[in-house]
């Protein structure tokens, strides 16, 4: 929250990396609000959630006869900004055509609408949301370098919940009161117990799992019931399970064997906890020592 406040007055373009549902567009639209931008419009698009062959025309607007339906004209996303803040969620999705698009976009502050001769000035400015995996695009040649860097004027790295279970009680207080306002129903104080389960998930699907958690949990309850209990949280424990089981598998198809296997997670672990080695001991459920050793193991392999 301290680099969101300073990028909030730096007016530059945003990249936020992070898994899903770890709280990158709420983080955007943070962003948004403590700008200078804050009373022009905030404009969000979900990139995934658009056909590949309407994201140029939503993004960059066309106008009557452009395209077979286009019957009317229509301004993109970058317009409909305006001066404020335009958020492009999952910009990893984007082909090639669209990436030379956006490219210019950024650089040059124009677009070109579809079936318009001349590019048009935009001034919105571009937050964007991706995962993790959109550096190893980049490095691998599969996404355009110029525009990763173009994207990637400051970076804000968007930790997974697991990293920082410091946030549950916080987050699962606001998400609870916000879940049981939505259903209509009382809201629950979380007891000793529920917290202590919600603290030991390592929470796959970070924030958005949180809160599908919290709101199964009001819903299930009785219209007189005091405080979350633990018990109440089984199903965690359950789909926990089911997703090792379905992580075993899946590395022995690959031929993975458990040295290998360990190796990886040692790895994800201290690159999670950036490179913290207690910290990623702790994440693993083993000691300071016994992590020292394997990855002494490691080095000799």
């Amino acid at each position: 929250m301290e680099q969101v406040e300073r990028l909030a007055g730096a007016d530059a373009t945003v990249l936020l990396l992070g898994e899903p549902g770890s709280g990158k567009n709420a983080l955007a639209r943070e962003l948004h609000r403590r700008s200078a931008r804050a009373a022009e419009p905030l404009v969000e698009v979900s990139l995934a959630a658009l056909s590949p062959t309407l994201v140029e025309s939503e993004l960059f607007g066309h106008v009557a006869g452009a395209f077979t339906g286009a019957d009317r004209e229509r301004s993109g996303r970058f317009q409909a900004a305006g001066a404020g803040t335009l958020v492009l969620d999952g910009i990893e999705v984007l082909d090639e055509l669209v990436q030379v698009k956006l490219l210019r976009a950024l650089q040059e502050r124009l677009v070109e609408p579809l079936g318009v001769a001349e590019a048009v000035e935009v001034e919105a400015r571009v937050l964007a949301t991706a995962t993790p995996s959109l550096r190893a695009r980049v490095e691998a040649g599969e996404y355009r370098k110029d525009l990763w860097y173009r994207l990637a004027v400051v970076v804000l790295e968007v930790p997974p919940l697991r990293a920082r279970l410091e946030d549950i009680a916080g987050l699962a207080a606001h998400l609870g009161a916000r879940a049981a306002a939505r259903l209509g129903v009382p809201s629950r104080e979380l007891s000793a117990g529920a917290l202590e389960r919600l603290e030991a998930h390592t929470w796959p699907g970070n924030v958005r799992e949180l809160e599908n958690a919290l709101e199964r949990a009001h819903a299930l309850a009785g219209p007189n019931a005091g405080a979350l209990q633990a018990e109440e949280l089984d199903f965690l424990s359950d789909e926990q399970a089911g997703g090792a089981q379905d992580l075993a598998r899946a590395a022995l198809a690959r031929g993975l064997s458990l040295e290998d296997w360990t190796q990886e997670m040692i790895q994800a672990a201290l690159e999670e906890q950036r490179g913290n080695k207690s910290a990623a001991a702790r994440r693993l459920g083993i000691t300071r020592r016994a992590l020292d050793y394997r990855l002494a193991r490691g080095e000799e392999g």
